[in-house]
């Protein structure tokens, strides 16, 4: 009897709103084709740490609070320093192909975000030849050889940094090229790869959406403050344009897959424009007063205050505010030792104002803001008392958040606020913030007011103009028919795969294999790719 296959196809930060109205529109036809014959589901993704967590929580099937991967940017154990918390090392268990591996499964895996080279895996796994964020590891592959055979083969990927400030109409242009024809040559590299030989497991991902979003949604959103009527009709339909060529890539890719092979097709999570509130988080904590005086220091020690520095340095030290907080936030995570050189020479002390706080704002993902308690026991120079003073002080600002509007709408600016614990369990936890505020998405945000507060203003900085949103989608082909309502969680999707090779899903893995759903129906019989009902329940 011939085993099964799988192929899953992953298509990163795609929107699942627009996949649906471009499939049923005619552009995306192979999606709509695996739309008709198969199954679809929404997939709930992990609140409050979309960027960070999406990837790690589908790699491991735990939450991240359990592996522990959910901003670009974390605290560093013991310390309120900044420290990149997204590199593919900090991954603490394998991903779950590893144990298909183990198993005995051939296995190929290319460009899954997130992943570093699997040693001695039983088959191929390829590392950032052209992912959407290559700085979590180096380019890299098992066996080691493959990723030089590929680049030599191939080529690099023609996009190789998605972000950029003040980019012209022409680099939208170049831009907008260089992700199609990335589009094209990765769908060229996994064809090949899949072709290598007959592979029980084989997993691609196509990441080109993701920057799509981030960088054209203002062109294709006549309603985005920054659209520009005088773009080409190319850049309008920028983000359809790349949609299209992905769908063109899945269908070459399915056109080497047998007819007894199974399929399934992911959407990680979603995009739309970047609206959120997270820029104002830290004049709103100081508005409300929780800090109190706590936050004050001596001259020499305070925060953005100069005595006692030299006029060369002084100058230095106020010339750092002409880069963004997000920029400066950055810097001194990736150079931190450059940085506190600079601090020493300019006359600065190694000190962080989070530390004379009870509150703060968490550089934690976009979409979502977050806000860490300055807690007794927990951090270095912990100010409130656990029990009752913490959590008096959690319900204090999460009713001064609900309670905040957008001045430009006259709508609420918060949809909820959560601790954490709400959300998550985990042995994390604890390096998590204390509080997330989902902000509205549905307008910008560049001030905020309530009664309380009064009125703060920034206008938001940031150069993207598309961000992510929550929910992804998945579509099968080979499994049941018709629409999947049962929740299904991201990090159901390992246990998912592993229990359709009747693998146990390891100990760790906290996800239920969803896979009772998805043959709820018909099913491919893998010996001859002919429909066969599922034995019945006794």
């Amino acid at each position: 009897m011939t085993q099964s296959r799988l192929v899953l196809i992953g298509i990163d930060a795609a929107s699942s709103t627009l996949v649906r109205e471009w499939a049923a529109a005619g552009d995306l036809p192979t999606i709509a084709g695996l739309l008709r014959s198969g199954f679809d589901a929404t997939i709930a993704t992990p609140l409050g740490v979309l960027e960070g967590g999406i990837w790690p929580t589908f790699l491991t099937g735990t939450s991240p609070a359990s592996h522990g991967m959910f901003s670009h940017l974390k605290l560093k154990p013991r310390t309120y320093g900044l420290e990149v918390g997204m590199y593919a090392d900090r991954l603490p268990v394998p991903p779950f192909w590893t144990h298909l591996s183990r198993a005995g499964k051939r296995v190929a895996v290319i460009d899954a975000p997130f992943a570093r080279p699997v040693r001695k895996l039983n088959g191929i796994h390829v590392t950032n030849w052209g992912a959407h964020d290559p700085w979590c590891w180096p380019r890299s592959s098992w066996p080691p050889r493959l990723v030089g055979e590929l680049v030599r083969r191939f080529g690099s990927h023609p996009v190789d940094t998605c972000d950029a400030k003040d980019r012209s109409l022409e680099d939208y242009e170049d831009l907008r090229a260089r992700l199609i024809a990335g589009v094209e040559k990765k769908t060229s590299l996994l064809r090949h790869c899949l072709e290598r030989e007959r592979w029980d497991f084989f997993f691609g991902v196509f990441s080109e959406s993701h920057c799509a979003g981030h960088q054209f949604w203002h062109f294709m959103d006549p309603r985005h403050p920054q659209h520009d009527r005088k773009a080409s009709e190319a850049l309008r339909s920028a983000i359809r344009d790349v949609y299209r060529a992905i769908d063109a890539g899945v269908g070459t890719i399915l056109g080497s897959v047998g007819a007894g092979t199974h399929v399934l097709l992911l959407l990680s999570h979603g995009m739309g424009p970047y609206y959120a509130g997270s820029h104002l988080l830290d004049l709103v904590i100081e508005r409300l007063g929780v800090n109190g005086t706590c936050a004050a220091a001596p001259a020499s020690r305070a925060e953005g205050t100069t005595a006692g520095v030299s006029t060369p340095g002084r100058l230095l030290w106020t010339l750092r505010y002409l880069l963004p907080y997000e920029l400066r936030l950055e810097l001194k995570s990736r150079f931190p030792k450059p940085v506190a050189t600079l601090r020493r020479w300019i006359g600065r002390p190694d000190s962080n104002p989070w530390c004379r706080m009870r509150a703060f704002a968490f550089p934690s993902n976009n979409m979502t803001g977050a806000i860490r308690i300055n807690l007794k026991g927990r951090e270095p120079e912990g100010l409130v008392e656990p029990g009752v003073e913490y959590e008096a002080l959690r319900k204090d600002i999460t009713d001064a958040l609900l309670a905040l509007e957008n001045p430009e709408t006259g709508r609420p600016a918060v949809q909820w606020v959560a601790r954490v614990e709400e959300l998550y369990e985990g042995p994390r936890l604890r390096d998590m913030p204390d509080l997330l505020v989902e902000w509205d998405h549905n307008a910008p945000i560049n001030a905020l007011c309530s009664p309380r507060i009064g009125r703060v203003s920034q206008a938001f900085g940031g150069h993207r103009t598309g961000d992510h949103r929550q929910n992804g989608l998945l579509i099968g082909r080979g499994f049941r028919t018709g629409e999947i309502t049962e929740r299904i969680c991201t990090q159901d999707i390992a246990p998912t795969i592993l229990d359709f090779f009747n693998v146990p899903s390891p100990a760790t893995c906290e996800g239920k294999s969803a896979l009772p759903f998805l043959r709820n129906g018909w099913l491919i019989r893998p010996e001859d790719g002919t429909p066969a009902k599922p034995p019945q329940a006794a």
